[in-house]
């Protein structure tokens, strides 16, 4: 049997019913370890369904209204894309993870939970000062 070289990162539900409880969740080291355990047919399906996450993600927050009411934002979009198509295939083909989003609050939770396991408090209570400056934006 082959060794699936697999770490595990610890996550944990934040709000709700079952707030702090915790569960696993693995990380592979590389993509023939992630194929070798799940196949290639899911593997595929799990990154296609990310970056179909991803772009969704990228999309939906640059429908920012700027000033504007939805309805409004709405109307212009209608006018500019009268298919309704505002993300095109180009555009798909353009996207990288790296220019899908930059950061948001679970990265930035995420960076300083790491810095916070390294004994870097500092850095870790900046990252969360910025993921709650981030937050306090988003319900603007």
């Amino acid at each position: 049997m082959q060794t699936i070289d697999t770490t595990y990162e610890v996550e944990h539900f934040q709000s709700g019913d079952w707030k702090d409880f915790k569960f696993h969740v693995p990380e592979f080291k590389t993509t023939a370890d992630v194929v070798s355990r799940y196949g290639e047919s899911k593997t595929l399906g799990l990154l296609n369904q990310q970056v179909s996450a991803r772009i969704r993600s990228t999309v939906k927050n640059s429908l920012k209204p700027n000033g504007q009411t939805t309805e409004e934002l709405k109307a212009e979009l209608t006018e500019k894309y009268p298919d309704l198509v505002i993300y095109s295939k180009e555009d798909a083909d353009k996207w990288t993870p790296e220019a899908g989003g930059g950061e948001t609050p679970g990265k930035l939770f995420k960076k300083a939970k790491a810095y916070f396991a390294a004994g870097e408090f500092d850095e870790g209570k900046a990252v969360l000062a910025r993921m709650e400056e981030l937050m306090a934006a988003e319900k603007a």
